[in-house]
């Protein structure tokens, strides 16, 4: 349901088991679209305000009534920037708005991508993209457990993002796949600074994975769960967990390591 505030959704779960909403899930409908800031787990028959950022600037006006789940996630970079910015709050190292830098980064990709949308909207660039990106999810391959991605677009990011099993991971990797890959079809357009030697690659993952390791965590009790966040401004590394009982639910890390986007 709609809120008072445009940042924020009210989550009513009405089922007997606990609901998960993931970072960068994005919610049709309403007024404007919107796109979940964080990962968050509804305890059963319970309502919860979730935090959200508008992704259809240019649109004020009832689609529907309700808002129902979206077929696409938030494409990969513009969802680290809004988590760059969301977690540079929570560590009292605020970087700007949250919301301004979501809907540049959407205006900046429709941009570079040759995408028209009338409001804005990054579903028009999934729509203008759906053949190829369909194209480029047929060449990859899976593994039999695979509980999460590890992804690298040359000049751009390394992501990753990890569940607690394969069930869950399975629910949501078709729009995880794609996430990255509307990221891969910009980079093969334009090429710049696409070719990288495979040892530099590898060196790069490394020292994004001991960044993880070694960086302050900042922790946070949830409704269900507890939260723990990190962010690092200088090398632009961003990461959030939701755990619970000690379990991990869902991990979500992004290093940008576009210059141009350094702050």
């Amino acid at each position: 349901h709609e809120t008072e505030s445009v940042g924020s959704l009210l989550v009513e779960n009405l089922s007997l088991k606990p609901l998960l909403v993931l970072n960068g899930e994005i919610f049709d409908g309403a007024m404007q679209d919107r796109v979940a800031n964080e990962t968050v787990l509804i305890p059963s028959k319970t309502s919860v305000e979730i935090n959200v950022s508008c992704v259809e600037q240019g649109r004020w006006s009832y689609k529907t009534k309700a808002f129902r789940r979206g077929k696409n996630m938030f494409n990969y970079h513009s969802k680290g920037v809004k988590d760059l910015h969301n977690n540079s709050f929570k560590h009292n190292q605020p970087s700007g708005s949250i919301q301004s830098n979501v809907w540049s980064s959407i205006s900046d990709k429709q941009r570079r991508m040759g995408v028209f949308s009338r409001t804005g909207s990054i579903n028009d660039t999934y729509e203008k993209y759906e053949e190829s990106l369909q194209e480029l999810r047929e060449e990859i391959i899976e593994q039999d457990n695979q509980i999460g991605l590890l992804v690298m677009i040359p000049g751009k990011y390394i992501g990753i993002d990890l569940f607690t099993n394969k069930a869950i991971f399975k629910h949501y990797k078709e729009r995880l796949y794609s996430s990255h890959l509307i990221e891969l079809l910009e980079k093969v357009r334009n090429f710049r600074n696409f070719r990288n030697g495979r040892r530099d690659i590898r060196k790069q993952i490394d020292s994004f994975m001991l960044e993880l390791m070694y960086s302050k965590e900042v922790h946070a009790k949830k409704k269900l769960g507890e939260e723990y966040s990190i962010y690092k401004r200088a090398s632009q590394v961003s990461s959030t967990c939701l755990a619970l009982n000690e379990d991990l639910i869902h991990l979500t890390s992004m290093k940008n390591i576009e210059n141009s986007h350094a702050r």
